[in-house]
């Protein structure tokens, strides 16, 4: 039987996805010796509804257990491309692969909560912030923790990073056990963020990626029907890259946020592969956030978006540019995100920063509340 022309193109996403390697085994997460080898060590405290592995070199499983608490220090190696993480293989070489330089497991959530109240005295007290990263579907915990110390790396982040690290399988076939799993973990993260709005932080940074940002902010709905304003009032900005949410449920939850995050902004691409599936295996529409379609309606309702749709440095398929593009991380490091997310649309020639300020104003669309903040 001939295959129908109709069907083709999903087809071929399915096989672009599966190409991309979005299946594989977790990754080693061995502590090794650096030797001379170049790179920095990110420090990462970790809050987990992951049970523990039975394999050491896993740390932790896919199957879901009760909130605990770790702490990592994870090698960065100098010898990369930027977005690049290379995994750890057998004989591990620290000049180009990442991987442990320390894992503390098992820590009570009091001993936890004094590492991070170390790590923040340590800071000015402006710079006194969280930056709370929550992975993706099909994410193994090692790929996951990883792909969170690469992005500090790269995007110069130095406040204290803490990883939620929720129960995905970790395979593309088990993209309904994550869905559930998402909704197992939103109580964890609940427990977590209130646990570091309890420490001296000045504010907390959220980043939620893919279903992650249903982790997120189911996490945050719960806390306002909790009526914790006390920690919904440090969480500030919620940043949402590639969210696999449906639009409509994006808008109910949105709506029962109260006090809701002073600053939301939203990356989305009409280039993400694995959203294109995700929507197309729902019946089509394009109602997944982060696709972009209803971009429009994200600005009036007074949420930033980025669209990250013309950058082409990204990923092939495309879910992962808010990490891997250099131009990202360009305007990051020169400010000029910053800058246009604050509003700031001055001509290149007065910011300073040229091209980059151009780039931004290009793909960041912004509500006339934050224009008006000028």
């Amino acid at each position: 039987m001939s295959t129908s022309p109709s069907l083709s193109p999903l087809i071929g996403v399915v096989l672009l996805i599966v190409l991309a390697g979005c299946s594989h085994a977790p990754a080693r997460m061995p502590v090794i010796e650096l030797g001379g080898a170049e790179g920095r060590s990110e420090p990462i405290l970790i809050a987990t509804t992951r049970a523990p592995s039975d394999d050491p070199a896993l740390r932790l499983s896919t199957t879901r257990g009760e909130l605990s608490f770790a702490r990592a220090d994870v090698w960065v190696p100098a010898n990369r491309l930027p977005g690049e993480v290379v995994l750890p293989s057998r004989q591990v070489d620290p000049a180009r692969e990442f991987a442990l330089t320390g894992y503390q497991p098992d820590l009570t959530r009091s001993a936890w909560s004094a590492m991070l109240e170390r790590q923040l005295l340590a800071l000015p007290l402006a710079e006194r912030q969280v930056f709370v990263f929550v992975h993706g579907f099909n994410t193994p915990f090692s790929d996951g923790l990883y792909l969170n110390a690469q992005i500090l790396n790269d995007f110069g982040v130095r406040t204290a990073a803490v990883h939620y690290a929720w129960p995905s399988a970790g395979q593309f076939p088990a993209y309904l056990y994550d869905r559930d799993s998402a909704q197992y973990a939103r109580d964890g993260l609940a427990e977590a963020l209130e646990a570091i709005a309890d420490s001296p932080a000045v504010s907390i940074t959220i980043l939620a990626h893919s279903m992650g940002s249903l982790v997120t902010m189911e996490a945050l709905r719960q806390l306002s029907l909790e009526g914790r304003t006390e920690v919904l009032g440090k969480i500030d900005p919620v940043i949402l890259a590639s969210p696999d949410i449906d639009f409509d449920v994006f808008l109910n939850q949105l709506d029962s946020l109260d006090p809701p995050p002073g600053h939301m902004t939203v990356l989305v691409s009409d280039r993400d592969q694995a959203l294109i599936l995700s929507d197309t295996l729902r019946g089509g529409g394009r109602s997944r956030l982060g696709i972009g379609a209803q971009r429009d309606v994200l600005v009036d309702r007074g949420l930033a978006v980025v669209d990250m749709s013309g950058l082409r440095d990204g990923t092939l398929v495309g879910h992962f540019d808010f990490a891997a593009s250099e131009t990202l991380m360009q305007l990051a490091a020169s400010g000029a995100l910053t800058q246009a997310l604050n509003g700031d649309t001055r001509p290149s020639g007065e910011t300073g920063v040229g091209a980059l300020a151009d780039i931004a104003a290009r793909i960041i669309y912004l509500p006339a509340r934050a224009l008006g903040e000028r």
